[in-house]
């Protein structure tokens, strides 16, 4: 029989209650400004621990919240707590995925969600369902992806939570994009920001915008794209938000350079790979070299095209993102021939 911890924490003599309030609020860093005062005292507290790591990894800093993230989930193993186990579990799968770590990410995720099985947690299992769809998708398999994003999509809808349905919806209309399926990716994406709407989550009205506004661009709406991604990079940049402001540089740059404002593309995607790697994100890292490229071709191929490509592919050999790695170098030889 596993253990798991049922009482509810009382208000009273609850130290990180506060902290625990502003994450949930999405007040990552008055939460982190909290803990921090509180470190002396409970720095070897597996939920110290474990908010510290789920701040950490909103704010972008993902080796941070990886490193402790892992310490939690060591804590409330040796204390049995299987409940506090699951959910370090999820947020250190979460940060080794953010890092590049898709084997180790698709391993903690699978091993939350058994948990989550035998606890009959439908929430942590949703979560879990979406983010091995996540791990499927970077790793190139769409139909996988697609496959347990509809799962994860179906358990929130149960569960009747509005916000997991934003992200189920928002990252189907990822995959269904690079598929060309644009019809389809603009019903996902208008679900998802529908959802978003309903929801008081500034960062996650930031995605969902940024989102709808690739799939106008990539429809050929220029200007709604535009206006919609605008707005969402300013949501991102007010909330802190860095995965997302790299994400709204890049579809900028792209349809900067539809518009045939070239320099104005560069500028955004240069700007996007700096920010890319000061996160560390190989993902971001690929994607916003990708694109640089494709700015860098429209005007000639290259070997600075070139270059950011090889970029690229390293990022993506780096997750271990083998099928993209090979697409990605075959076009860097098609611009070197």
């Amino acid at each position: 029989m596993i253990a798991r911890r049922t009482a509810a924490t009382a208000d009273y003599g609850d130290p990180l209650k506060g902290a625990r309030q502003e994450v949930i609020a999405g007040r990552f860093r008055n939460a982190l400004a909290q803990l921090s005062g509180l470190q002396q005292q409970f720095s070897s507290s597996a939920e110290w621990l474990l908010l510290v790591a789920m701040a950490s990894w909103r704010l972008g800093d993902f080796t941070e919240s990886h490193v402790m993230a892992l310490r939690a989930l060591s804590e409330y193993r040796a204390r049995g707590d299987t409940d506090g186990e699951m959910r370090a579990q999820n947020v250190a799968a979460a940060g080794a995925f953010a890092m590049g770590k898709l084997d180790e990410a698709r391993s903690g995720f699978k091993r939350a969600q058994a948990i989550a099985v035998q606890f009959r947690d439908n929430l942590m299992m949703a979560r879990c369902a979406n983010n091995l769809g996540n791990v499927a998708y970077y790793m190139g398999e769409h139909a996988e992806a697609l496959r347990q994003y509809g799962h994860a999509a179906s358990l929130f809808e149960q569960i009747g939570s509005i916000s997991g349905m934003t992200e189920a919806w928002h990252n189907t209309a990822v995959v269904l994009r690079e598929e060309g399926d644009l019809g389809s990716a603009r019903e996902a994406a208008d679900r998802a920001l529908d959802h978003a709407s309903r929801v008081a989550d500034p960062r996650m009205l930031g995605w969902t915008l940024g989102g709808s506004g690739e799939t106008h661009a990539l429809n050929g709406d220029f200007r709604l794209g535009r206006a919609m991604v605008e707005r969402a990079l300013n949501f991102a940049r007010e909330n802190e938000d860095r995965l997302t402001e790299v994400d709204c540089l890049r579809i900028l740059a792209y349809i900067a350079a539809q518009e045939d404002r070239l320099e104005e593309a560069i500028d955004a995607a240069r700007t996007a790979a700096t920010l890319a790697d000061g996160l560390g994100n190989p993902w971001m890292i690929a994607k916003v070299q990708q694109q640089l490229a494709d700015v860098l071709s429209a005007i000639s191929p290259s070997t600075e095209a070139a270059r950011a490509l090889d970029l690229a592919a390293q990022a993506f050999e780096q997750m271990g993102a083998e099928s993209r790695a090979a697409e990605t170098r075959a076009r860097m030889r098609a611009i070197l021939d």
